[in-house]
């Protein structure tokens, strides 16, 4: 039963105001959603009720004023306060009683394109760019919109981003936009064709308001005669955008645009929701997952007020100021609460791929640094003319031209006593070949099975070789005179080849926080102020083609703070790429996304291990697992027979296999996909491209790849990364806790088993800590955490590190084996 209670006043007018009206239900039901549509309510649920609503304006003329001005869905659900029973429920969905005026799901997803758009100009974190963006938001934006409101007007890119930044401290904005233009200014991103449209119209109407102010600047110059200003809002924008970088990174992931997951995240967001309307004296702290709707919520100014203070009874403000992660901080102990909270309603508030996963550093610099110094070259040179003098009869003979491999570069036939041979276009062949090879030419005259053989040297020791015309002379026992013309074009870089010369000492370092390029972003917040735990470091140098030092890598392992570095530094000392192991809730599982071959998922439980890698910003992510361990089964003896009593047969052990490493390797720089990788034996090739393939060899420890690949550095950081995986992915079997952080002794109490894999012998697993002795193996983690063993084998020991997977006897004996070593 319910009762409409109906505003006094009379009515005069027949137009119809039912849509932005409001109404009050009293309804015995624990939730009740209500939808207007043809002037009909309808519940949903087992019990439904209908009638006319009253055609007459609205009791609040605030509220017929806020509704008109802008377009809503018809569709418009309110939240009910008071219901009961989120406590009871296992699903928090099933008892949501929200509903928001936008679809965030999609909100989220074009929140993260336009975030993604920022991310490509370093300049709008801070600095010039990012106060003159103000001045011009605040200047010309605000109160252009102001006068003209169209939310399909869409701001030149510094505009949007400060107008972004502003939104997502909602008190903040409104009481700035009042006092800037005595209004609140609506928003909405808009994404792709619709972003242009909205460019299109937003210049045609600044270039008419505003012809002395350009409309949009250009953000990889320097901010060029901007005048002064002093800013009315009182909002530090400017604090506010480098916060917001921070904020960028956590969302920029790619299961952060899929369905699934935000789907997820929107009634995570709601029970946030839920429990601030409970305790609105607590400071809750959100997942990134939901904070992400959250700020796509808060995008929306109007929707965004209108929907928290039905559910708040006010506009619920954002605060992205505290970011103090230490222990004891507010945001630490704030976190305490918001779990238990969490926990009371028999949920659980972390989750995978929507967790803290470090603070990167600045980019300032995104262009391409040319490596190509230390490359190989190639030359391409063309044969124009062969002259041949003094050959001993008027006969035919066969003038062969071989370069410095075999491969033949010229064979024509001549007649004696002398020739000249050319050709029409100029060019008799064209062949190429690599400096450091050489440019030896061998030449061959035959006749009738007889050979001269001699050979000429190109020297081209200039670094840039002008194509012009050379004519080099050979002169064999006198009289014989053979000559050739060659251009050789400038050289073209070919192939990078850099070899690692491993340095087998671990040194143990103290505070590692104090080393390390990027200590936020490797270590976790509780890891930073860890000064005293224990870590290794060393230090490797890298030779390129030429045998010159190129770059100098640290790796450095902990595993106490549970860490595994690289660091490639240039010939300066400046850190160009890194590598570190991802902690085990920074990616999603592939139950949680949609469409697992678009993201970048773990199981960290299977015994698989990520390393991130970056050069600038982040470039992929290498996966390990370590799969086909098998564990050794020993033998039964038989038991000889006697007179009276038959013998028993014995039983044949199983031989123990050791197992391989399988990578995987997903690309986070341009297209955010998988990358197929093949392996055979110790070498390893990951196709970034059709023709863009890195090597990695783990046993000569040459990492090579080709000239079009820019990212030298980075895939540098790629081999060393396979050879830490080699060591943290491995299930040894030492039954010693203090041996788990210990590759190399475990190696040697196994000395003996057949099939072991000399990790010793393989360059670039010894570079990568193969003797250090606080990696943090996937023994250390199984044994100090509980981890399941999963995959490799059943426990079974590997081969790897030194295990073997047990030997099981000699396999066919029934002999009394070894057992293995697991």
């Amino acid at each position: 039963m319910f009762r409409r209670e109906h505003p006094l006043g009379s009515q005069k007018e027949s137009i119809d105001y039912i849509l932005y009206g409001a109404f009050e239900y009293t309804v015995d039901l624990t939730m009740l959603e209500v939808e207007c549509r043809s002037n009909k309510i309808r519940k949903y649920g087992s019990i439904s009720v209908s009638g006319q609503l009253p055609t007459y304006p609205s009791p609040n003329p605030n509220l017929v004023h806020f509704l008109s001005k802008f377009t809503y869905p018809l569709q418009r659900s309110h939240a009910l306060n008071g219901l009961g029973g989120w406590e009871n429920k296992g699903v928090f969905g099933q008892a949501a009683p929200f509903q928001f005026g936008i679809d965030l799901v999609e909100a989220a997803i074009a929140q993260r394109q336009f975030l993604r758009i920022v991310d490509d100009y370093p300049s709008l974190y801070a600095g010039p760019h990012v106060r003159n963006a103000i001045r011009r938001y605040e200047l010309f934006w605000l109160p252009l919109l102001a006068h003209m409101p169209l939310v399909s007007r869409n701001a030149p890119l510094d505009i949007a981003w400060v107008w972004h930044v502003h939104m997502l401290s909602p008190v903040d904005y409104q009481r700035d936009c009042n006092e800037i233009v005595a209004t609140l200014v609506d928003h909405k991103i808009l994404v792709g064709e619709q972003r242009d449209k909205g460019l299109v119209k937003a210049r045609a109407l600044w270039e008419k308001v505003y012809p002395e102010e350009p409309f949009e600047v250009d953000l990889a110059a320097p901010v060029c005669d901007a005048p002064d200003f002093q800013s009315r809002i009182e909002y530090d924008i400017e604090a506010a955008c480098a916060r917001q970088r921070v904020f960028n990174y956590q969302v920029s992931l790619p299961h952060f645009a899929g369905k699934r997951f935000l789907t997820e995240a929107v009634k995570r967001y709601k029970l946030h929701l839920y429990l601030k309307q409970k305790n609105p004296e607590l400071f809750f702290v959100p997942c990134y997952d939901f904070d992400l709707i959250w700020h796509a919520h808060q995008l929306n100014p109007l929707i965004y007020t209108q929907d928290t203070t039905e559910i708040l009874g006010k506009v619920y403000d954002h605060n992205d100021s505290v970011n103090d992660r230490r222990p004891g901080s507010q945001l630490s102990k704030s976190e305490t609460v918001t779990r238990e909270k969490w926990k009371n309603l028999g949920q659980i508030f972390a989750l995978n791929g929507a967790m803290f996963r470090g603070e990167p550093p600045l980019c300032t610099q995104k262009e391409s640094i040319d490596y190509s110094l230390h490359g190989a070259f190639e030359y391409t040179v063309d044969l124009t003319m062969l002259e041949v003098e003094g050959l001993p009869k008027s006969k035919t003979y066969t003038v062969k031209i071989e370069d410095v491999n075999g491969s033949q570069v010229l064979k024509v036939q001549v007649r004696g006593p002398a020739a000249r041979v050319t050709k029409s276009n100029g060019v008799l062949s064209r062949f190429a070949y690599k400096k450091k090879n050489s440019g030896n030419l061998r030449v061959r005259i035959q006749q009738h099975g007889t050979c001269s053989c001699f050979s000429h040297l190109l020297d081209e020791s200039a670094d840039n070789v002008v194509p012009q015309p050379e004519t080099h002379k050979l002169t064999i026992a006198g009289n014989l005179i053979v000559r050739f013309t060659t251009v050789v074009h400038p050289p073209q870089p070919d192939e990078y080849i850099f070899t690692v010369m491993p340095n087998g000492d671990f040194s143990p370092v103290q505070d590692a926080a104090s080393i390390l390029s990027s200590p936020a972003l490797f270590l976790s917040p509780c890891s930073l102020n860890q000064t005293l735990a224990s870590s290794e470091m060393s230090m490797h140098r890298l030779l390129d083609y030429w045998g010159r030092e190129a770059f100098t890598c640290r790796v450095m392992h902990s595993a106490e703070l549970l860490f595994s570095s690289v660091e490639v530094m240039n010939r300066v000392g400046n850190v160009v790429s890194t590598a570190h192991l991802l902690r085990e809730n920074i990616l999603p599982t592939k139950e949680q996304v949609g469409k697992p071959d678009f993201c970048c998922t773990l199981n960290e439980a299977g015994g698989i291990r990520a390393i991130l890698i970056r050069g600038c910003i982040d470039w992929g992510i290498c996966i390990g697992k370590w799969k086909g361990a098998v564990k050794g089964v020993p033998g039964v003896p038989g038991i000889k027979g006697s007179e009276g009593s038959p013998g028993v047969k014995g039983t044949p052990g199983v031989k123990g296999q050791p197992g391989d490493l399988c990578i995987e390797f997903f690309s986070l720089s341009g297209a955010q996909e998988w990358k197929r990788v093949k392996k055979r034996r110790e070498n390893f090739r990951v196709s970034l491209s059709k023709k863009e393939i890195v090597n990695i060899n783990l046993r000569t420890g040459v990492i090579s790849f080709p000239s079009a690949i820019s990212a030298v550095p980075e895939s540098i950081a790629l081999g060393f990364s396979i050879a830490v995986l080699h060591l943290l992915c491995q299930p040894n079997t030492s039954t010693r806790m203090t041996d788990h952080t210990k590759p190399s002794v475990m190696a040697s109490s196994l000395e003996d088993k057949p099939r072991r894999i000399r990790c010793e012998d393989l360059a670039l697993v010894v570079a990568a800590g193969f003797y250090a002795t606080t990696v943090p193996s996937y023994a250390y983690v199984n044994f100090k955490l509980g981890d399941a063993c999963g995959g490799g084998g059943g426990c079974g020991g590997c081969g790897g590190c030194g295990g073997c997977g047990g030997c099981g006897g000699c396999g066919g004996c029934g002999g009394c084996g070894c057992g293995g070593c697991g």
